[in-house]
């Protein structure tokens, strides 16, 4: 034990030994929250490119930044969601989860907050960046890991849950990454993708086809297709959960505003956020995949960007970008038709067609720093025609619709 060296102060007491008690595991235990690469230099020596950072470990692989201003992007986009879903992290039907596992963790956020919903799990984190909180609750481990890697370190029949959102540009094979998925979940487990469909549409063709929004819609995916990171459909996520082998197959589909254009309150402030991360991080998504992907200059990105600005803007567009929850569960050897299972925790009627998930539950703002922000943009109120929600799908679905002409 190194030895302690008092300050030479005479009216100083030596305070007893004993108290404080130094945890001996504490730098231990930091250290495991972090298992499948040691933090190492080489992990943490970021690459630099058009003045945004991106991973080291398997560097090039996501295009996707990890400096500051993408996380908060993550954690607005996190909000966003947990405001169009009624407050609720999952839709699958858990029933106290011990061991739960998130790919793709970004800034930690969800991983943490499931933590404290389920105490008694275990809550595993994966990314390709060390980017996660230090000081996280004791049941939340985050782990730097490549989920295309062709095996994954965790023994079969492992996760009770297991979890992606907003894996944009990321998987080059989705069937690929769902019978991986499929491996190490226990049966009678489940397996949720919350994940983001990035092109602009609209319902009523406010939304004109020669738009910069349709047309960086368009450049996007070009751009993700040629990085071997293609942006699925929405609709192609379920029959993928089906060929993997899970049964119970539900869709919820949720329609996010680029702006605050609809007439209900519960998406008129989520478009706010949706907004924010637009206006804020719309940019990052795009420079790494189009300056790599269509080998663009950044200049011609930020071109775009500008063209882009006021559409998203701009009030009398009313677009949207469309955010789809798929979840499945792994055969155990009963069948129990999943129009009987309730989502956990929630109290809402089971998810069946006849009943969509539609609950608009407050939350609190992520911050006043974010609600500022929000002020600073000048939307255009040119269209009077009013959204409000609806459902009229045969799938459970959080729509919007145009109000009769002439209507306040």
């Amino acid at each position: 034990m190194a030895k302690i060296i008092e300050p030479q102060i005479a009216s100083a007491p030596t305070p007893p030994s004993s108290l404080i008690e130094v945890d001996e595991r504490a730098s231990q235990d930091q250290a495991s929250k972090y298992k499948s690469s040691s933090i190492t230099s080489s992990v943490l020596d970021y690459e630099f490119e058009n003045g945004r950072r991106y991973h080291a470990y398997k560097a090039g692989s996501y295009p996707l930044p990890n400096d500051e201003a993408e996380l908060e992007r993550i954690d607005i986009k996190h909000h966003v969601i947990m405001l169009l879903a009624g407050g609720h992290l999952h839709l699958a039907p858990l029933v106290s989860p011990m061991k739960i596992l998130d790919i793709g963790t970004g800034t930690g956020i969800w991983a943490i907050e499931m933590a404290d919903r389920y105490p008694d799990s275990l809550v595993i984190g994966t990314d390709l960046s060390p980017v996660q909180p230090k000081w996280v609750h004791d049941n939340v481990r985050f782990e730097i890991d490549d989920v295309e890697s062709r095996d994954w370190t965790w023994r079969e029949n492992y996760f009770d849950y297991i979890h992606t959102r907003f894996m944009i540009a990321s998987i080059s094979s989705w069937q690929a990454m769902l019978q991986k998925a499929f491996k190490h979940c226990k049966p009678g487990g489940y397996v949720e993708l919350q994940e983001l469909d990035p092109r602009f549409v609209s319902d009523d063709g406010s939304l004109r086809q020669d738009s910069a929004l349709c047309y960086w819609s368009r450049k996007i995916c070009e751009a993700a297709e040629e990085y071997n990171r293609p942006i699925p459909v929405f609709t192609e996520y379920k029959a993928w959960l089906k060929e993997a082998g899970f049964v119970d197959v539900q869709q919820v589909i949720f329609k996010s505003p680029t702006n605050s254009w609809p007439k209900s309150k519960l998406l008129k402030e989520a478009s706010k956020f949706q907004l924010l991360a637009h206006i804020e991080g719309t940019e990052g998504i795009s420079l790494g995949l189009m300056t790599r992907g269509l080998h663009w200059k950044a200049e011609e990105v930020k071109v775009l960007m500008a063209r882009l600005r006021p559409e998203l803007k701009n009030r009398s567009i009313h677009s949207y970008q469309t955010i789809v929850v798929v979840f499945g569960r792994k055969p155990d050897g009963t069948d129990v038709p999943a129009s009987s299972t309730a989502v956990s925790g929630c109290g809402s009627a089971p998810l069946t067609p006849e009943k969509p998930f539609i609950n608009p539950c407050s939350r609190p703002s992520p911050g006043e720093n974010y609600a500022e922000r929000l002020d600073d943009f000048s939307l255009q109120d040119s269209d009077r025609r009013r959204p409000e929600a609806v459902s009229q799908s045969s799938t459970p679905v959080v729509t919007m619709r145009p109000a009769p002409a002439g209507a306040k």
